[in-house]
């Protein structure tokens, strides 16, 4: 799989996700587009090649084209723009929830060997919940079924655990656990690496983001990830002046 397969695939499930055309990655500007169903957060944004998408619920759609569309995206991750997308967002009753940024792989990156007794598993995952770092790569486990895991020993005791799951028929979404003595070595990077391949040999992309998957920037780096794409999430507001106030 070469780097531009991967661009690719990743285009055509983002642009999926946030209802718009594929083409809109390309245009160089904001574009706007509307929730085709009730999908959690009121305003989903993503920035990738060049471009940026704000899907929001019908509701904002109006206010949003008004402000932002077709505007340079790239003032979105400057403060002024924040504070603007801030303050739009808390007239409708939502804030900013987080900004994420997506990871996925370099196929150029050379394969990866195991540094400790490493065991690839892609089926029986239940025999592993009772492993103390289980609970947390099991965390993603609402972003689809898990599809392979690995999970490293040393002397007899596993120090790290890795999880796929299948966000779609292309993407697999990976979670990273490693014991607390091990985190300051290069078990995480290797580990991180070894799941990585398992899953380009299944014919998918791996890919990772947000704080839920516990994988630092540089520990993806050394693992042969580069960031790919960014997301910035909304929620709604809690405030007390909102019952107050209203929403839209």
């Amino acid at each position: 799989m070469e780097n531009l397969d991967i661009i690719g695939i990743v285009k055509t499930q983002l642009a999926k996700k946030f209802n718009c055309s594929e083409k809109d990655f390309d245009c160089g500007k904001l574009v706007v587009t509307e929730h085709p169903e009730d999908t959690g957060a009121a305003m989903r944004a993503v920035c990738f090649g060049g471009s940026a998408v704000f899907c929001v619920k019908p509701s904002m759609v109006s206010d949003f084209k008004r402000i932002f569309e077709g505007k340079d995206p790239d003032w979105i991750f400057e403060t002024n723009s924040l504070i603007m997308l801030s303050e739009i967002l808390y007239l409708h009753g939502h804030n900013v929830d987080n900004i994420y940024e997506y990871y996925v792989p370099n196929p150029a990156f050379s394969k990866t060997e195991p540094k400790f007794e490493t065991e690839i598993i892609k089926s029986g995952f239940d025999r592993f919940k009772g492993e103390p770092l289980a609970a947390e790569v099991f965390d993603l486990q609402s972003h689809g079924p898990i599809s392979i895991m690995a999970a490293a020993k040393k002397n007899g005791k596993i120090i790290g655990m890795a999880a796929a799951f299948a966000e779609n028929d292309f993407m697999w979404q990976i979670s990273l656990a490693v014991a607390p003595e091990e985190r300051f070595g290069f078990a995480g990077e290797n580990l991180l690496a070894v799941i990585k391949d398992a899953v380009l040999a299944e014919g998918k992309i791996p890919f990772y983001g947000g704080r839920e998957n516990r994988i630092s920037p540089s520990t993806g780096s050394a693992a042969g990830f580069f960031p790919c794409w960014s997301q910035i999430l909304s929620r709604p507001r809690d405030d007390e002046f909102l019952n107050l106030h209203g929403t839209r």
